[in-house]
């Protein structure tokens, strides 16, 4: 397929359900799409971009690695694992040329994130603007701005970070 120069790695999904609910079901379907294909997408395009000596990986993770909720349980720990995952691979890929990033955004208005019914998600919006220190809710072009920063040569001495676009909701150490 000739070259690999970025890999974005955006993929995720949720089933909500409290941990003491969770079935083997909803476990490895979670894991399955969210660590576990990252993980293998990751490892390819390191072994490719490794050979031409470039390239850049941006995994996307979620607030949930800094600020997981009970219906999350799964989601979190699937995205807690893909920003374990950068830093081992950002360790790997340096000395082959391959700079390896994440991206863990906050809540941010999406289709997917609107789902369900419109009253209980105006709601919901309301509620992550009150809590950002911003008072504002993430748009899609925030967190691409973010993700396009990482994959290009701006951030050419960054490599196993995490960027935390989430209007300050969620600020660890």
């Amino acid at each position: 397929f000739g070259r690999i120069d970025l890999l974005i790695n955006n993929a995720g999904i949720n089933i909500p359900r409290l941990a003491l609910d969770v079935t083997e079901e909803d476990w490895d379907k979670v894991l399955a799409v969210n660590l576990k294909g990252v993980f293998f997408g990751v490892q390819a395009a390191l072994r490719a971009m490794g050979e031409q000596h470039s390239g850049s990986i941006v995994n996307m993770a979620s607030a949930a690695i800094d600020h997981p909720a009970a219906n999350l349980a799964v989601y979190s720990m699937a995205k807690a694992g893909v920003a374990i995952l950068t830093r081992v691979a950002a360790q790997e890929g340096g000395p082959l040329g391959v700079r390896v990033n994440c991206v863990a955004p906050g809540y941010v208005v999406t289709p997917m994130t609107q789902r369900g019914e419109p009253e209980r998600m105006e709601e919901v919006t309301a509620a992550m603007r009150r809590r950002s220190v911003l008072g504002a809710v993430g748009q899609p072009t925030d967190i691409a701005n973010a993700v396009l920063y990482l994959a290009c040569d701006a951030s050419r001495f960054m490599t196993g970070q995490t960027l935390r676009p989430n209007g300050g909701t969620v600020m660890p150490a």
